[in-house]
């Protein structure tokens, strides 16, 4: 088992190493979490606390992001090896071993990936600490500390969670019979787990009851109304597979696709892959919603503070927002291009039959952008219904108007990096395809 593991990690690696290099991301920014944590333990108690409430913000915004972008990569790894599991168990490979392999592997390249990402926030810890919060004077003396006795409690962070998010992927790859495999395509039709009814339904009463708490006082609603955000964006989390599929129906269609044949093209490819489209439209939402909400949320504060009559209000620096957004918004943005470096093998053999079916190279590439756009917009538009929920829940707490703070032109910030490293993703393997003979791509085995 032990063998099949990793040979198989090394003749996939092309596969692999877009999950590799999240659980890297992911490493990084809990070392800096870690680190932060470490640094407060020798700092008297303002600046202590300063630091400690830093390394809780970054664990906050970065692990909902962290577990929507990990879960969609290993799902999505796993599915784009369905056909390399069938063949395993026609090698007379038992189901269950099946399973129990890409579990491992699974883990195997998550603890890898942390470690390497760890490795390198502790290098940069300490050079980069005052260039991120040396901006506050109070923190200008601050010596940073990395401590290393910490580091593997990210490790096994980031395992657990590619362990969770792959176990659907694991199971099924044990489970379905390797002719079925071999002969179908993936499915396209969204379905919801009862895994992902149970986070949804407990993510929605958490953010329920967060929203009854923060109307017991304006006090509560200052302390806690940026936490809203995160808290509806997880609850939309569980059901993307089914908002993303059904919001893509509804709004695509509205484009003339009689008149353009890339935007259906487009539109057909990003409908057919759903384990890929979800991958990489879930992160730009994340990412979208948090950012977005997050200034929304203190817009509705500022609004408060300005009706009482408050004139010296401050709201989050420079530092602090970079601290708060940064590991989050790159986990987002690079998660979203990593999804689509990832099924570049299955983009390649799809080019090269449209190819053969006389599409021109032209609309291909054409198509491969419209495609982008439809990522990245059906992932905003969700993003932005999570702003909306959550503007409403601040708003209603302080009393101010509905929907009149909401800071959606931050959140685009978000979209247009997605849209521009997911255009670059899809255009690059659509352009390599078209330099390639389309008879030497589709006789070409794994």
């Amino acid at each position: 088992m032990i063998r099949l593991v990793f040979s198989d990690l090394r003749d996939h690696a092309a596969t692999w190493i877009g999950a590799f290099a999240i659980a890297v991301v992911c490493g990084y920014i809990g070392g800096w979490v870690v680190s932060l944590q470490a640094t407060a333990g020798f700092q008297t108690d303002a600046l202590q606390k300063f630091l400690q409430n830093a390394a809780s913000s970054v664990l906050m915004f970065s692990l909902i992001a962290a577990v929507a972008v990990l879960v969609s990569a290993a799902n999505l790894t796993v599915s784009a090896q369905r056909r390399s599991y069938a063949l395993w168990q026609l090698a007379n490979v038992e189901p269950r071993l099946v399973s129990a392999v890409v579990l491992a592997q699974l883990a195997v390249v998550a603890v890898l990936g942390a470690m390497g990402g760890t490795l390198l926030a502790a290098v940069t810890f300490e050079p980069l600490f005052p260039l991120v919060l040396g901006s506050r004077e109070a923190l200008a003396q601050v010596a940073p500390v990395v401590d290393a006795t910490r580091l593997p409690a990210v490790w096994a962070v980031a395992a657990a969670v590619f362990l969770l998010g792959g176990m659907k992927g694991a199971r099924s790859a044990g489970r379905t019979p390797p002719l079925i495999v071999l002969r179908e395509p993936e499915p396209r039709r969204a379905r919801v787990t009862w895994l992902r009814t149970l986070l949804f339904a407990g993510m929605l009463a958490c953010t329920c009851w967060a929203s009854l708490t923060l109307t017991e006082s304006p006090d509560v609603a200052m302390s806690w109304s940026v936490f809203v955000p995160i808290l509806v964006v997880a609850t939309l989390v569980p059901l993307a597979p089914l908002i993303f599929s059904a919001l893509l129906d509804a709004w695509t269609p509205l484009v003339p696709q009689s008149r353009w044949n890339a935007w259906y093209l487009a539109r057909r490819i990003a409908r057919h892959g759903l384990s890929s489209s979800t991958s990489i439209e879930t992160p730009i939402m994340v990412g979208f919603g948090l950012v977005a909400g997050l200034f929304s949320a203190m817009a509705c504060s500022v609004d408060y503070l300005e009706r009482q009559g408050v004139a010296d209000i401050s709201t989050l620096g420079l530092a602090e927002s970079f601290v708060m957004l940064a590991g989050p918004v790159l986990l987002c943005v690079f998660g979203a291009a990593v999804s689509v470096a990832m099924s570049s093998r299955s983009r390649t053999r799809d080019v090269a039959l449209l190819v053969a079916g006389g599409a021109k190279p032209a609309t291909l590439m054409a198509a491969a952008g419209c495609e982008a756009l439809i990522h990245a917009v059906t992932a905003t538009m969700v993003g932005a219904a999570a702003v909306v929920a959550s503007n409403a829940v601040v708003a209603n707490a302080f009393g101010v108007p509905l929907f009149a703070n909401l800071a959606f032109g931050e959140g685009l910030v978000v979209s247009l990096a997605g849209f521009a490293l997911v255009l670059a993703a899809t255009l690059a393997p659509t352009w390599a395809a078209l330099n390639r003979e389309a008879a030497a791509v589709l006789s070409a085995g794994e």
